[in-house]
């Protein structure tokens, strides 16, 4: 192992296998392709040797020279401390300021790569066979020679980028989870304002009565650091209606990331883990699993065992590979696999070195309750139910935890706290060869005023199997019975506010119990089938409610096909029926062919006939239309028919919709437009409706880019749009596709990364040089060509090109007219060329070809000096 000391003085030494990326790339490049000498192909090689090209082979006029000094240099880095994007083997792993101390060839200064800076990026020093003993010798400062200390290793650093990418061997990397993002590459954003809007206007006529209705949905946002305020209400009127303003609710969140957790202030819902989720106004402290990495969300079995050598791992689910690993010899652990639905038991492979091969199996169902082990959710809830029915609303505590224990047992419960009611509940939920299971038990104690106290239990149990045999899964989504005094919250609630206002009598249907049952089976080629039945009864009130569903759809030549028949009996005993028959068939095989959609109903003495076409248009997709006729046969043999058609336009900065329809005794029309308003650091831009969570774009002069993961997103004048939606915690990638935009802008980088903090508002940055960009022939004025490769610089000392073959140049960001300056060789030897653009209608004009200008390179002007060819650009 080779370590070294840090030095105070910029003359430190410092050599991890490390490439400089030079600015010149396509001049390299081309050297690169037709030979040239020296061990490697960057412009700062590692042995701290300048770079050799032989450049016979790029002598294709004998008089014309090569400026082999200046490109064999490339972009030199000065010793001191820099603000980089830290890549780990491919993947974003931080955004670090890092000190690059000088080489001791004098060449470009290398980053100083600490022990605790590579561990804090993925590597495990432990399997280097590198120890603390070893550090400790020589201080935690140390700066460790990369490729020395670790086999295969190397760093290269893009200067104009501002990006170091190290590749260090995955044996030597810590096991990190799949999809794991580090809480420090989180963004917290900007301080941003948004208001979404969804308007509509809607008329009716039927049977010569006429009716029109208005609506406004309006969801504010405002955030200011960590703190996101957020406002949701509606202004609905119509006819015979006043008008209405609903506050639907109001709340400031912050995320706690220590905890993995989200705090919330003012108006939310309590989480259905445990208990019947109630909306409340108060404060609530939860468990967000978004913070933990997709590979870790839901529930997964462990998976152990032991390699007896290097070994491959394979995992299948019902035959089709999940998952595959590469271990070390000794026990080997698999935690990050993705959940995946009801499960299916997990078969193992092990392949040893050898070919030998053992195998396993894991038992894998799951129902909600169920958490991986050493996972731990939890949610404390305080403050007033929110009711609007109730004229006393309660206030209440709640506090739930869920835990898992092993890859077999969940253990969970929780409380309820408020003025005249308490419950508690406790549960289990199991893993096992026989399926998953879960069940818990709720007692709760309601004083009800001028009454007795009322007091009950409740017991649920909820199963999950799917038999691999036959590929069936079985669910008993819930069986739940109550006692006859037991009352949920929200119950108990309405029946105290009955008993304390003597206003109406209890009318709270008080559940007797209920079941829930579902069966889906996989029919393979032949499609598949399934089949619901779900049951309630009540203590207060004779019969139950009961309901039965069965389907089969399955796929043919043209398309899809389903067909599905329903059996209703209410708590009155009355029976109905419902038979559907559903087909889908697209018309062509283009990217915008229609879709054929039909659907015939038969129920109880009426008959219903639909036909829908329905597709998309444009580009992006950024059209799409439906049209519809219907046929309705009543139980008198009277038919109704109608026909209608919507459509819809999403617009870089709304989307509107309208539609109409008719019949013989009835009309409708609507129109509508939703959108969001934005207001940022860089001003207020209009876009598409926005989530929670969403970027703004700023690239600037880039109008007409699209952004490619957004339909129908692109940049405004101003040089922005608006991304509506991205994952929060996850690393989001947004990319920008230059067509549209003018010739005159170029991108230094179409493609970003971001993991944000949920309802975060971050702003990303695209680099972008505006300015006119030509194509120059300009030899010099003895006829002679340019050296090539020799440096183009502005009046200002600006590089903006490279000298090609034959004299030709191609310069970016120019003025319409002015003057450039070509500098070559050791001894400082230049001229200037002198140029005018052709003129643009006007500056707005976009310019899909470059200008190509004939000119020649005289003289330098007195007072006119060349850029010194360290052109590289630091933020």
């Amino acid at each position: 192992m080779r370590l070294r000391h840090p030095s105070p003085s910029p003359a430190a030494t410092c050599s991890p296998a490390f490439r400089l990326k030079p600015s010149a790339a396509i001049v390299l490049s081309v050297l690169g392709l037709l030979g040239f000498t020296g061990a490697s192909d960057a412009v700062a090689a590692p042995t701290g040797k300048q770079t050799e090209f032989d450049t016979i082979f790029l002598q294709v006029d004998p008089k014309q020279s090569v400026d082999i000094p200046r490109i064999s240099q490339g972009n030199l880095v000065t010793p001191g401390a820099y603000v980089v994007d830290v890549w780990m083997n491919d993947a974003r792993v931080a955004h670090d300021e890092l000190r690059f101390d000088a080489a001791p060839d004098g060449g470009s200064a290398r980053p100083c790569l600490t022990r605790i800076t590579l561990e804090k990026y993925g590597v495990d020093f432990a399997k280097v066979g590198i120890d603390n003993k070893d550090f400790a010798k020589i201080g935690a400062d140390a700066c460790v020679d990369l490729s020395t200390a670790i086999p295969g290793a190397q760093a290269d650093f893009d200067f104009e980028e501002q990006k170091l990418a190290i590749t260090v061997p995955q044996k030597y990397m810590r096991n990190t989870a799949r999809g794991y993002v580090p809480p420090e590459l989180w963004d917290n954003g900007v301080s941003a304002a948004f208001l979404n809007y969804n308007a509509s206007a809607y008329r009716a006529n039927g049977n010569g009565v006429r009716s029109q209705q208005e609506y406004l949905g309006l969801n504010a946002g405002v955030n200011v650091g960590g703190w996101h305020f957020r406002h949701q209400s509606s202004i609905t009127s119509g006819t015979g209606q006043p008008t209405q303003l609903d506050n639907i609710a109001t709340y400031v969140q912050h995320d706690v990331p220590k905890l993995r957790a989200q705090a919330t202030f003012g108006d939310s819902q309590t989480t259905g883990d445990v208990f019947d989720s109630v909306s409340f106004r108060g404060a609530q402290l939860a468990t967000d699993d978004r913070m933990s990495p997709e590979s870790l969300r839901g529930y997964a079995p462990l998976v152990r065992g032991v390699a007896d050598s290097n070994a491959r791992v394979t995992v299948r689910q019902n035959g089709q590979v999940i998952y595959e690993t590469t271990v070390p010899p000794g026990p080997f652990e698999i935690n990050d696999l993705y959940a995946t639905g009801y499960g299916g038991n997990l078969d193992v492979t092990v392949t040893e070195a050898d070919g030998r091969t053992k195998q396993f199996s894991v038992p894998y169902a799951s129902v909600p309750q169920l958490l991986r082990p050493g996972t731990t959710r939890f949610a404390f809830t305080a403050g007033q139910l929110r009711d609007d029915s109730l004229e006393t609303k309660p206030e209440f505590a709640q506090v739930t935890v869920q835990r898992g224990i092993t890859n077999s047992v969940t253990l969970y419960g929780g409380a309820i706290a408020s003025t005249g009611y308490a419950a508690v509940n406790m549960g289990a939920a199991l893993n096992t060869k026989y399926g998953a299971f879960a069940s818990d038990v709720t007692a709760a104690r309601t004083e009800i005023p001028g009454t007795s106290t009322a007091q009950g239990y409740s017991l649920h149990i909820g199963y999950s199997k799917l038999v691999d045999s036959t590929n069936t899964n079985i669910s008993v989504g819930a069986y739940r019975f109550s006692s006859a005094n037991y009352l949920s919250f929200a119950d108990a609630a309405r029946v105290r506010d009955v008993a304390m206002h003597g206003t109406t009598g209890d009318t709270t249907d008080r559940q007797r119990g209920r079941l829930q049952l579902t069966l889906n089976q996989s029919l393979k080629d032949h499609g598949s089938v399934y089949a619901d039945v779900s049951s309630q009864s009540y203590w207060n009130r004779p019969g139950r409610d009961l309901f039965y569903q069965v389907g089969y759809s399955n796929v043919f030549k043209y398309g899809t096909y389903s067909v599905s028949a329903n059996r209703m009996r209410d708590a009155s005993g009355t029976m109905s029926n419902e038979i559907m028959l559903s087909t889908s068939i697209p018309l062509g095989h283009s990217q915008h062919a229609p879709q054929l959609t039909t659907n015939l109903n038969l129920g109880s003495g009426s008959s219903n006939l639909q036909a829908n076409i329905s597709g998309t248009a444009g580009e992006h997709n950024q059209y799409s239309y439906n049209a519809y006729g219907s046929a309705t046969q009543d139980s008198s043999a009277s038919t109704n028919a109608t026909a209608g058609a919507s459509g819809a336009w999403r617009t870089p900065y709304a989307q509107l919709n309208a539609s109409a329809s008719g019949g013989v005794r009835s009309s409708q029309v609507s129109v509508g437009a939703s959108g969001s308003i934005v207001a940022h650091p860089g001003g207020i831009t209009l876009s598409q409706t926005v989530g929670d969570t969403f970027a703004v774009v700023e690239a600037k002069g880039a109008e007409g880019a699209s952004v490619s993961n957004a339909t129908g997103v692109k940049v405004n004048s101003h040089g922005y749009a608006v991304v509506p939606y991205l994952t929060p915690y996850g690393m989001n990638t947004v990319d920008l596709d230059p067509k549209g935009t003018s010739a005159d802008v170029e991108f230094e980088s179409t493609s970003e990364k971001t993991a944000p903090h949920f309802g975060s508002i971050v702003m990303l940055k695209y680099k972008t040089m505006n300015g006119r960009a030509a194509l120059i022939r300009a030899p010099q004025s003895s006829g002679e060509p340019l050296p090539f490769g020799a440096d183009v610089a502005d009046q200002n000392g600006r590089s903006v090109g490279t000298v090609a073959q034959d004299s030709r140049i191609f310069v970016r960001g120019i003025e319409d007219s002015g003057t450039l300056v070509v500098k070559w060789g050791e001894n400082g030897q230049q001229c200037s060329i002198r140029y005018a653009l052709p003129t643009k209608a006007k500056k707005s004009d976009a310019v899909e070809a470059y200008d190509s200008v004939e000119s020649h390179c005289l003289p330098a002007p007195s007072g006119v000096t060349a850029s010194n060819g360290n052109h590289g650009a630091t933020d």
